[in-house]
């Protein structure tokens, strides 16, 4: 199975790096005209990166520990990179419509797609853990095994979070902040990279206590 893993390994660098390449590609075709549009224009942009990126560090840490000779494991990783795929797609689609219709839909469709990537993600952090404590091999110490459980936590809330985001109840706009929808994910990513923080800070304190 060491060629499947490698094919697997250089497959998920092609559609990760294409993914953050689109959104590049994206830019140059948008010339803003003032300084207003250009900082919109990389807000935009970084907020998508940032979901890319936060996704592909997570994989990265899964990828060299679970196994991928099962046929869940690669459905997984397949399903997964159909969403990153997709991402930058819908992201463009979703600014560059000026219908509040079709942003309902396509907002909607965004939040589905990074929903679902969390999920994803999650779901294999939870075979992870999963075969840390049950399946006799051990690969991770405690502080690894602690993170990844913080992690797939995050994970599960950020998914949930894009998920619900969905409901037309969020379909609303808030004074002077825009849509509700938009806020929420502003919630759920930053979810991540506090969890990400959480768990360096916990591994820092258990390893000042050991000294």
């Amino acid at each position: 199975m060491p060629k499947l893993r490698i094919r697997i390994e250089t497959l998920s660098d092609l559609v990760f790096g294409l993914a953050l390449s689109i959104g590049s590609i994206v830019l140059v075709q948008h010339i803003p005209q003032s300084s207003a549009d250009l900082t919109t224009d990389i807000v935009q942009f970084g907020f998508s990166f940032l979901i890319i990126v936060g996704i592909w560090l997570g994989y990265t840490r899964i990828i060299g520990i679970l196994p991928v000779e099962t046929q869940g494991t690669v459905y997984l990783n397949l399903a997964l990179l159909f969403c990153v795929a997709l991402e930058p797609f819908l992201y463009y689609v979703l600014f560059s419509t000026s219908d509040p219709t079709f942003l309902d839909f396509a907002s909607s469709a965004f939040a589905l797609d990074t929903g679902a990537m969390m999920a994803l993600l999650s779901s294999m952090m939870y075979l992870v853990v999963r075969q840390e404590e049950h399946g006799g091999v051990r690969r991770l110490r405690p502080i690894g095994l602690r993170n990844f459980k913080v992690s797939m936590v995050s994970q599960i809330v950020g998914a949930a979070i894009f998920l619900a985001s969905t409901l037309e109840v969020f379909w609303v706009q808030v004074p002077n902040l825009g849509y509700l929808r938009f806020l929420l994910w502003y919630v759920a990513l930053g979810t991540f990279f506090a969890s990400r923080a959480f768990a360096r800070k916990g591994a820092q304190s258990i390893e000042t206590a050991k000294h």
